[in-house]
């Protein structure tokens, strides 16, 4: 069971506007690094190509839409489009159902972000810790639920930290569909300031980082933890 010195575990994602720059991803990146999150960032294929040299501190995921993720030969061509070899990840968009499992482990994806589970009849091949909404239906890869948007209590609103995260839970933010990339940074911040003014240690890791903890208790590559002052 957790206790009340187990850090929550918190993943941000954040997604790019397709018209963003290298140059621009620079300039938000900096700022965002200030704020000492660590970010995994979600952008469309060519996107992604466009403004990544490597993998570094931040995490990258790859976003599908319905027409990228029903046809089994558009997603394979989709995959295969993709140059940069530290994506390991993948994001859905609201209401995509994941169809071809088999493509995204061949390509190197281990975790896929869904806003919920499908009702396959199949069970867990591997088991997620308690409470954590994440599931293993193949080998290779690991699907987590999207943490929904909850609405602040009254205490919390005048306590801040009374709605922080549980200890020993996972939060995986929603990347805000459609968001540009200055809405991106401020929601960042908006969610480092929540947790740092809570209570319960929160470490913040990269989404690429989850199976790992999932599938062996390794500690992860990056991330760090916030402790309220």
């Amino acid at each position: 069971m957790p206790n009340n010195s187990t850090p929550a575990t918190v993943v941000i994602l954040a997604r790019l506007d397709a018209a963003i720059t290298k140059e621009g991803f620079g300039i938000l990146a900096e700022g965002v690094r200030r704020t000492g999150a660590v970010v995994t960032w979600v952008a469309d294929g060519a996107t992604l190509d466009r403004i990544t040299d490597g993998g570094g501190e931040w995490g990258w995921a790859l976003a599908l839409d319905r027409a990228e993720s029903d046809s089994r030969q558009g997603l394979r061509q989709h995959l295969k489009s993709l140059r940069h070899t530290a994506v390991d990840a993948v994001v859905v968009s609201d209401g995509v159902e994941i169809i071809h499992r088999d493509l995204l482990v061949e390509a190197g994806i281990h975790t896929a972000v869904v806003d919920r589970f499908d009702d396959l009849p199949r069970g867990n091949r591997r088991p997620a810790p308690e409470g954590w909404a994440c599931r293993s239906l193949v080998w290779g890869l690991w699907e987590v639920a999207a943490t929904p948007p909850r609405p602040g209590s009254l205490l919390g609103r005048l306590l801040p930290w009374v709605d922080g995260p549980a200890a020993g839970s996972l939060t995986v933010t929603p990347p805000g569909a459609g968001e540009g990339v200055h809405a991106a940074a401020d929601r960042v911040t908006r969610f480092l300031g929540a947790y740092r003014a809570g209570r319960q240690p929160t470490r913040l890791v990269r989404l690429g980082d989850l199976p790992a903890m999932l599938g062996s208790g390794c500690q992860p590559t990056g991330g760090s933890v916030l402790r309220a002052a």
